[in-house]
């Protein structure tokens, strides 16, 4: 991996950082009212207490002075106030939330991998066949429901129905646990449904890629000679084909990164999790600019590392496209 191949990707991220930072505080200000106008709305303060609210929070300022201020502030970890939760820091409610919107995405994302891994593999092997057919027909289906619509349905049947799961929270309220192995077991049994419905909604998409990748490293004349060699077919299946097929799909795992935060933001809504999801919804009903800013920025800058790394990990993995 040459310096000037890495510099360069680093300068893109950093241009596309500045671009998100430049969206993030657009977006916001184009939501109608704010929330000193919503407070006022519904009698909670006078007119000249809402002139304080405005002033506290600089919004009253310029454009680009309020612009300037939140791209050097955003560098420092400084995000202000938030509106809603006052006096509580835009980063105190950001770190209170993110881990359990974290918790969520790495575990739903492990087990996409490793399922779309497996039926993409073993579809890929016996492509044409009846296995095959039906795990495409399967992969898009599910991929092309809509997730809130899956979320309602496990929500309703396992656990409003049958009860084997919680219908909302992260975790037991005011629970005293005896050990870290019952502390992690109950914030599993809170995260099991919204978990389930993130990997049964975007694992196609895994798959898919996993899918016809192999079915074209299958062709390779590496395999043939490694078959005529005598080499076991779970051999060949798995470390010589599977192996060399799932690296696209180690490059989408990057570039659906924030797809799964998506996901996981209606996820929260529906279950009531208190992650970074919910958070940026009750924000944006208040029209908390600063709390949505902070939000968007971690999540931007998480998305673009990711994307970075698995760059770096991909361009380390596959030699032909080294510089």
């Amino acid at each position: 991996m040459s310096r000037r191949w890495l510099v360069r990707r680093i300068g893109v991220a950093i241009v596309v950082l500045f671009v998100a930072l430049l969206i993030n505080f657009i977006l916001p200000r184009l939501m109608p009212g704010d929330a000193a106008d919503i407070y006022a709305t519904a009698g909670r303060m006078t007119e000249q207490e809402r002139m304080a609210i405005v002033q506290r929070f600089g919004l009253d300022q310029p454009l680009w002075t309020q612009f300037t201020k939140y791209i050097v502030n955003s560098f420092q970890g400084n995000f202000g106030y938030s509106f809603t939760y006052y006096p509580s820091t835009v980063m105190s409610k950001v770190v209170q939330a993110l881990p359990w919107s974290l918790f969520l995405i790495i575990n739903a994302m492990i087990l996409q991998v490793i399922i779309a891994f497996i039926l993409g593999a073993t579809s890929a092997w016996k492509a044409g066949g009846k296995f095959d057919a039906t795990t495409q027909a399967l992969s898009l289906a599910l991929w092309a429901t809509p997730m809130f619509w899956l979320a309602m349905l496990a929500l309703y049947f396992f656990g409003a129905q049958l009860h084997w799961f919680p219908i909302g929270g992260q975790a037991t309220a005011a629970a005293n646990y005896s050990s870290f192995f019952e502390r992690i077991g109950d914030y599993y049994y809170h995260a099991t449904l919204p978990i389930a419905v993130l990997v049964i909604n975007q694992f196609g998409g895994y798959q898919l890629i996993m899918r016809n990748t192999m079915v074209t490293t299958i062709k390779e004349h590496y395999i043939t000679t490694a078959e005529a060699k005598g080499v076991s077919e779970r051999a060949v299946k798995y470390r010589h084909a599977a192996r060399n097929a799932m690296l696209p799909m180690v490059t989408s795992v990057g570039l659906r990164f924030s797809l799964a935060v998506a996901g996981s933001i209606f996820t929260e809504m529906i279950f009531n999790y208190n992650g970074i999801g919910r958070l940026i919804f009750q924000s944006v009903q208040m029209r908390d600019y600063p709390v949505l800013q902070g939000c968007f920025f971690i999540l931007s800058c998480s998305v673009i590392i990711a994307n970075l790394l698995v760059d770096i990990l991909y361009h380390r993995l596959d030699p032909r496209i080294r510089h």
